[in-house]
């Protein structure tokens, strides 16, 4: 029987982090968010919360319907509405870190949410995926893709560009499903804040199909149209 995606439930909330934290062990951001180790009960807990109350967030799972088993998950941000119901709040920060760790992480995160505030704020529609992920065991099935379609749909209907930040590793599948990288941009997780090496990150985008061939960088030059009258279509 074939993979298939659907919208997370409160009762995925572990599972779907189970995939999470089994993609994401070997990168840094983990060490920067859980500096100690997970405690994965008061995680699943404050995640449960979260999606009770979270109003742009869209949580979907990758479901393997031969086992039953969650294979892949991602969460996208989807601001359908400009103004003061965007629903865009920065963070107020990371409340279970303390002290040095806590100024680390949120050195790293300010970062990406500054540039999300000057392109976008409260003022531009747009989709944000803020992550992605895959079991390790069941790579090179599509499942990536699937997840990925499901924003692009979401998009598509709503005639509103993507934006997120990418990984080099992670960089081919974005670039076959439409994305561009955006080199006018530039972020970079700096030496002085990580305490690591200085590391570019790469920046993607992809504009919906009514945008008519408009790049990300015309159309944040142009003042952020909506893309379907970006080129005098509305």
């Amino acid at each position: 029987m074939p993979l298939t995606v659907l919208p997370a439930h409160l009762a995925d909330v572990e599972p779907v982090y189970d995939v999470y934290f089994a993609a994401f062990k070997d990168e840094p951001i983990i060490d920067f968010l859980y500096p100690r180790g997970v405690d994965r009960k008061a995680h699943t807990e404050g995640m449960r919360q979260w999606w009770s109350h979270d109003t742009t967030g869209y949580t979907i799972k990758c479901l393997d319907t031969d086992t039953g088993k969650i294979v892949g998950m991602a969460t996208w941000d989807i601001f359908w509405r400009p103004g003061k119901d965007n629903g865009w709040e920065r963070p107020a920060g990371i409340p279970w870190l303390e002290g040095k760790e806590k100024e680390r992480c949120e050195g790293i995160l300010n970062s990406m949410w500054d540039l999300r505030e000057r392109l976008f704020g409260k003022q531009r529609r747009y989709v944000y995926l803020s992550v992605i992920a895959v079991d390790p065991d069941q790579q090179r099935r599509g499942i990536g893709r699937l997840l990925m379609q499901w924003g692009i749909n979401a998009a598509e209907q709503l005639q509103v560009p993507i934006y997120t930040e990418s990984s080099k590793a992670g960089l081919p599948l974005y670039e076959s499903v439409g994305f561009e990288r955006l080199t006018h941009l530039s972020l970079v997780h700096k030496e002085e804040v990580t305490g690591r090496p200085d590391v570019e990150v790469p920046l993607v985008a992809r504009m919906p199909s009514s945008a008519k061939g408009l790049s990300f960088k015309e159309w944040t030059e142009n003042g952020n149209p909506e893309p379907h009258r970006a080129n005098g279509l509305g």
